[in-house]
This record gives structure tokens, C-alpha cells and sequence, in this order.
């Protein structure tokens, strides 16, 4: 019975010990503890998905990790808004989480497919085995004399966006035509510019150009900026 008895304040000293360790170090949390976390996560408007959850508890505080993939063309600010979003509806669901740390990554899964069938087998071979890529001042100087030299007097470069998707990368201009152009002839320059840049620039799979239809955003936001100043000092006394 004394054996009995001493086994049983053995077990229970060593769970309890066992225990205030983990209370005062890092311990990792099983994955299927996660499982609530990631449905909550999935659930956040603007997450096409996410990966590499990890959690681990320091003391009595849960801490969170995790990849998530936005919209591989959304803007900074907006990814990070999706970012933010999924760290307040993780604490509002989930109290006993004392901070989410987030990484945001382009969601690629459902873009990419479409993209390279059209390219063909040649060229997925060699993105595959290309490490390195220009620098985006060489692709803009590449693209700005092709439309220079051949599409000058009816199309003007405004703006270029460059998405890296995989290594893949992928152009948005946006481009100023003449007020009195027509919307087939404008569709066909920008046919032949984007064969042109395909042809000189290798890396580029795709080029989509944009039409300006007003004042770009920058230009806006200044305006804006100013609208705001003059009616705050007519308002002081």
C-alpha cells in the first residue's frame, strides 16, 4: 500500500512539474489545436489561403504564425488591410491569443495555370531554371523604346507596375492615347506593343496595358491633400 501510495504522489509531482516547465519555456502547440485557428483565418474577407500555422505557448500567452496569400494584384495598402483584418478577427475569436505574427504572400494557385498555358512548355522550362531575373530600370528602359521608337505619336507611357509572381514576371503600363482614338485601333497597339515586349524581353510572360482616364492616384491624393488644408484654415477662427 506505501508503494501504492508513493507511486501515486510520484505521478502527480512529475505531471505537475512537467507542467511549470512548459509554463516557462516555448512549447509548440499540435497542429490539430490549430485546426479552429486556420478556419477563422480562411473565413477573413481578401485570404485566398494560408499555410506554415504554427502556434507556441510561452508562459500562459499563445502566440500565432502564419503565411497568408491575398490577391497577387492588390495593392500594398490593401494587403495589408486583409493582414490586419485576420489579426483582429483572430483575437476577437480567439482571446486567449496574445499576438498573431502575419506574413503576407501573393496567392498564385489560381493565376499562374491560365498564364502558362498560353506561354507553352519552352518557356516554363526556362523560368524553372532561371534564377536570375533584369533589373526593373532595365525592363522599363527596354519597354520605353519599343513604344517610343514605334508607338510614339499615339501612345505615352504613364505608369509601370511590375508583378514577380514565381519568378514570373508580369507588366502593367498604363498608357495616354489621343482623345480621338478608336477603341479597335487602340486594342490593336497594344497588341503589337505587347508583342514587341515579349519578344525583347524574355522574362516577361504577359503585358497588359491600361488606358489613364484621368488624373493618376498620386496626383489625386496631392489634390485631395491641398482640398483639405484650405477648407482646415478656413475653418479657424
Amino acid at each position: 500500500v506505501g508503494l501504492l501510495v508513493s507511486g501515486m504522489i510520484l505521478k502527480a509531482g512529475l505531471e505537475t512539474g512537467h507542467q511549470s516547465v512548459l509554463e516557462l519555456v516555448d512549447a509548440a502547440v499540435p497542429s490539430q489545436v490549430l485546426d479552429p485557428f486556420k478556419q477563422t483565418i480562411l473565413q477573413v474577407e481578401g485570404v485566398k489561403g494560408c499555410h506554415h500555422l504554427r502556434g507556441r505557448r510561452a508562459g500562459s500567452s499563445l502566440y500565432l504564425d502564419v503565411n497568408i496569400e491575398v490577391d497577387p494584384f492588390s495593392s500594398v495598402s490593401a494587403a495589408h488591410d486583409v493582414g490586419e483584418n485576420v489579426r483582429r478577427q483572430i483575437q476577437k475569436s480567439h482571446p486567449e491569443v496574445a499576438e498573431v505574427f502575419i506574413h503576407i504572400e501573393p496567392a498564385i494557385s489560381h493565376v499562374l495555370p491560365g498564364i502558362m498555358d498560353q506561354q507553352g512548355n519552352t518557356h516554363q522550362k526556362n523560368y524553372q531554371n532561371r534564377t536570375v531575373f533584369p533589373e526593373c530600370k532595365e525592363i522599363e528602359d527596354i519597354v520605353s523604346n519599343i513604344l517610343s521608337s514605334k508607338f510614339s505619336e499615339k501612345m505615352v507611357i504613364k505608369r509601370m507596375t511590375r508583378h514577380l509572381l514565381q519568378g514570373k514576371i508580369l507588366l502593367q503600363i498604363e498608357v495616354s492615347m489621343p482623345p480621338d482614338i478608336l477603341i479597335r485601333d487602340a486594342m490593336k497597339l497594344a497588341e503589337e506593343a505587347e508583342k514587341d515586349i515579349l519578344k525583347a524581353v524574355s522574362d516577361v510572360i504577359q503585358v497588359c496595358f491600361l488606358l489613364r482616364l484621368g488624373h493618376s492616384i498620386p496626383h489625386f491624393y496631392h489634390e485631395l491633400q491641398e482640398t483639405n488644408t484650405e477648407e482646415s484654415q478656413n475653418t479657424l477662427p
